[in-house]
């Protein structure tokens, strides 16, 4: 099964080995984790955009006033509401390796309804957001007022910047048909 529409660069193919800027970017990736991901592989038919991507991904999880593991909750929450079963495939694993336990994972879509793992307030605040922002994208007065009360302005710009860049790559993955992690 091909992972996209388009094709992909793999790290052993003619074309990652011929390219120094894919070499280093493909050696940098696996520094961080196991393999490198369907996107990136895909993405890596523009390599100076793939170098942008990998500096701003990194950029927004590393210097965000929002912890990791409530990132990739949230990640799997923008996830779902714009049907990217890619994005799931990729960040699931990452919030369980994480620490968020997996009835969090398995129940944030059903979080409105569930205070028992879902009562942090401020949790719920950013959840709302997301619901919103990455959804219709209009965030009614009183979901933004709640999310003002529990994070500073910094968080907020975090989040927004999080909810912005994977509503992308959810349209990103479904317009190219990246396959999911895990399939081949």
């Amino acid at each position: 099964m091909p992972i996209s529409r388009i094709g992909a660069i793999t790290p052993s193919s003619a074309t990652a080995a011929a390219s120094p800027i894919l070499s280093s970017l493909f050696a940098n990736i696996l520094t961080r984790r196991p393999a490198v991901l369907h996107i990136h592989q895909v993405v890596a038919h523009n390599p100076e955009l793939l170098r942008a991507q990998a500096q701003y991904a990194a950029a927004l999880r590393e210097n965000s006033a929002i912890s990791r593991p409530l990132q990739e909750l949230l990640i799997i929450r923008i996830a779902q509401i714009n049907g990217s079963s890619y994005e799931q495939s990729v960040h699931r694993p990452i919030a369980i390796q994480l620490g968020v336990p997996t009835d969090r994972v398995d129940g944030v879509a059903g979080w409105k309804g569930n205070r028992k793992l879902f009562g942090e307030e401020a949790q719920r605040a950013a959840l709302a957001y997301v619901e919103e922002a990455a959804g219709e994208g209009t965030v009614a007065d009183a979901t933004f007022a709640e999310l003002e009360r529990h994070y500073s302005k910094q968080a907020i710009v975090d989040l927004s910047a999080l909810v912005g860049w994977y509503v992308g790559n959810t349209r990103f993955t479904r317009a190219l048909q990246i396959t999911d992690e895990g399939v081949e």
